[in-house]
């Protein structure tokens, strides 16, 4: 009699099963410590994780396992998940720790029948810090979204660990990871190399056509006051690079045109003056030059991945180009409205995703306004949500609601299999990002919004992105 395992009207795919047991044999016969398993999204990869658990409790390896996973509402989608699919695979939730708590939450391990815990990585710093529990407690570590493990830090440092689970990797236990297939293979390898040469890479590129997106061709927005926008936007950065280049060079410090940024610092300043001779009227006028260069770039980024909120809010508004466009009438807003309203009244439930909260806002007003919508019929998620409120309005649209309005809080693991279409917004700022946010509806359309011009090619070029994405993973 096995002490946990699939309950009955539950079984792994076809592709699960092998993986279960390659990452098995790396534990067992291989005696891997660290296992990385990358996998497209959409495959049940918390499934295979899980699965894995279970064998592993079963053959007596592991015992008490700790589960470390990015933000609190995958913690209840995980524990939900191994709850319903598995018999004897009880996981405890996020525990808030304290010095009083620590006994009664060690008594709720030993005699609840869990196997473990599963918490944030935000808690598994707070925990280490204080020392409630250590790599004695357990006998494995699993991982999911493993890819922010590591982040890039700059150009001379490069891959650093995650400020949240940093000391993991001198953890000897055997340790799981779990990370989507899209991950550039650099960071993989960097990832691998902080824990050392006694780990095994999992990476299958698996065909679920079933899973994969139908992408649209982007609708492309006319609006000929764009484009002359966006000329003048150019024409501004361009020419106020050309000036920070020149002084720069004049002055001999050009190896700072990478990094121009850091000449903003008073103390590389300091150290600039000393070693080129530099006065002070000289000091002032690169600052001002490098100050209206970041400005400009910031308009131009703001203006594709943003809402005019946002740029109302800012600094930038106070610009004559950038008050001019935001009192100018918004046809990609308006553009949205008709095509939401096209969808719901063919029963679609819809998707949206903005980059940015104050645009994710803006769209919510406007097509509760415009189209006469009920509280239960539009849902929004953003990060300004507390945790478990996510969980509860994401619940609600699963169930009743019609439209759902997010930022990225649900790129990475949350799955919205209910929703038959995506309507990108503003994107995000790279395709591994995009890749994450559209993964999560399990099939579907994707539809982008391109003013025509401007963003019409780069939006092309996200679609394009997109589709070979699809197409290789469908094999």
């Amino acid at each position: 009699m096995y002490n946990c395992g699939l309950r009955g009207g539950y079984h792994l795919k076809d592709y699960q099963e092998p993986l279960v047991n390659e990452a098995l044999n790396e534990f067992e016969l291989k005696e891997k410590k660290n296992v990385f398993i990358s996998l497209p999204q959409g495959t049940g990869k918390t499934i295979i994780a899980l699965a894995t658990l279970s064998r592993l409790i079963n053959d007596g390896k592991v015992k008490r396992a700790l589960v470390l996973i990015p933000r609190r509402v995958l913690v209840n989608q995980w524990v939900d998940r191994a709850q319903k699919m598995f018999y004897g695979l009880g996981l405890i939730k996020n525990p808030t720790l304290s010095k009083e708590q620590i006994g009664k939450i060690r008594g709720w391990v030993k005699h609840s029948g869990a196997v473990g815990i599963a918490m944030t990585m935000q808690s598994f710093k707070n925990i280490i810090k204080k020392e409630y529990f250590t790599e004695k407690d357990f006998d494995m570590v699993i991982v999911d979204e493993a890819a922010d493990l590591v982040v890039s830090r700059d150009f001379i440092e490069g891959f650093r660990m995650s400020k949240y689970l940093k000391g993991l990797e001198k953890w000897k236990i055997p340790k799981l990871f779990i990370l989507p297939y899209h991950v550039r293979e650099k960071k993989i390898i960097a990832l691998i190399k902080k824990f050392g040469t006694n780990s095994a890479l999992i990476r299958k590129m698996i065909s679920e056509t079933k899973l994969m997106c139908t992408v649209r061709d982007p609708i492309i927005i006319e609006d000929p006051i764009i484009n002359i926008f966006v000329e003048k936007l150019q024409d501004d950065y361009k020419k106020t690079k050309t000036n920070v280049h020149r002084i720069l060079t004049n002055h001999g410090i050009e190896g700072y045109r990478e990094n121009i940024e850091t000449l903003l610092n008073p103390e590389t300043l300091d150290r600039l003056k000393k070693a080129y001779g530099l006065d002070e009227e000289t000091c002032q006028q690169i600052q001002v030059l490098i100050t209206k260069y970041i400005l400009v770039q910031h308009i131009q980024k703001w203006f594709l991945y943003s809402g005019r909120s946002e740029l109302a809010r800012s600094i930038l508004s106070a610009q004559k180009d950038v008050n001019k466009w935001l009192n100018y009438e918004d046809k990609k807003l308006n553009k949205l409205i008709e095509e939401v309203k096209t969808r719901l009244n063919q029963g679609q439930k819809i998707y949206i995703f903005s980059q940015y909260v104050a645009t994710a806002e803006l769209l919510t007003t406007h097509l509760t306004e415009k189209l006469s919508l009920k509280p239960r019929d539009i849902t929004l998620i953003t990060g300004a949500d507390e945790a478990d409120a996510q969980f509860e309005k994401l619940s609600s649209y699963k169930k009743v609601g019609k439209i759902l309005v997010t930022t990225p809080v649900f790129d990475k693991g949350t799955d919205i299999p209910q929703a038959d279409v995506i309507i990108v917004y503003t994107p995000p700022p790279s395709s591994e990002k995009l890749l994450q946010v559209v993964g999560r509806i399990r099939g579907g359309e994707v539809v982008f919004l391109a003013y025509k011009g401007y963003e019409e090619e780069s939006i092309n070029q996200i679609a394009d992105i997109l589709r070979k994405s699809f197409a290789s993973t469908a094999g």
